[in-house]
């Protein structure tokens, strides 16, 4: 099956779930969808008359659970936090090791968001469905043991650290930005931004002239993230510097 059976298929279990919301008068939570999927659920509930609302449980999350829910109303979200724990002194796991043990149980990747390691240790936020079959049936990451526990609240997990990089731009074009942040031609920032390989705040943008502001994230498939920190004064040559933050994909 295909890619675009796979986006058919999302198509239509959101606009299932924001139906549902408009019909029952209620939030109804669906699964977690990756940052170029939140356009699809904006979209879905324009045309049923619903809001739509996300959650990845921490601010910097790339994968979010989905609500949709009629206006005036609060969303509803049932994200349960697993903790994944290994013996560090036998061996060493890695997040590789961790995501292939993880699909390797051929559970649908909707069914959980982001996973973070973190201090010897990780965590993942799963749909209450999946969490008590991943604490049964993950046993191994690697060649190593794991145990995994469901957390009665959330963990405490510190933001990336990324590379500050400062330089001066042209403008405050998305064009601009990326190719600065990127290292590269502004010419070939533009091809990505034109094939749909880049988001802003998570959502897809393909206008090369799309302004930017102080705070908002550029992701690119396959390099990482760049955050525009600050904007400062433009220079005497009229350029404008700037403070970006670069977390490159590992």
């Amino acid at each position: 099956m295909g890619a675009h059976d796979d986006a058919g298929r999302l198509i239509l279990r959101l606009r299932q779930w924001a139906q549902r919301a408009e019909r029952l008068d209620a939030p109804v939570p669906g699964r977690f969808l990756a940052g170029d999927e939140r356009a699809v659920a904006l979209r879905e509930a324009r045309q049923a008359g619903v809001t739509v609302s996300f959650d990845g449980g921490w601010p910097e999350a790339e994968r979010v659970q989905v609500c949709f829910h009629p206006a005036g109303t609060e969303p509803v979200f049932t994200g349960v936090w697993l903790r994944i724990r290994w013996n560090g002194r036998f061996a060493r796991v890695d997040h590789r090791d961790l995501l292939g043990s993880l699909m390797a149980l051929g559970i649908e990747r909707a069914y959980f968001g982001d996973l973070i390691a973190q201090d010897g240790e990780a965590y993942l936020l799963t749909l209450p469905e999946a969490a008590c079959r991943l604490s049964q049936e993950w046993l191994k990451a690697g060649s190593a043991s794991i145990r995994v526990d469901v957390l009665d609240k959330p963990p405490t997990i510190r933001p990336p650290e990324g590379m500050t990089l400062r330089d001066t731009v042209a403008s405050l074009r998305l064009d601009s930005v990326l190719a600065s942040g990127m290292k590269t031609s502004r010419a070939r920032a533009a091809e990505l931004i034109r094939q749909g390989a880049v988001s802003v705040e998570h959502l897809p943008e393909e206008r090369v002239d799309r302004l930017l502001t102080a705070g908002q994230t550029i992701s690119v498939r396959g390099f990482g993230r760049v955050r525009l920190m600050t904007v400062g004064a433009p220079t005497r040559k009229d350029r404008l510097p700037v403070a970006l933050e670069i977390f490159a994909k590992s």
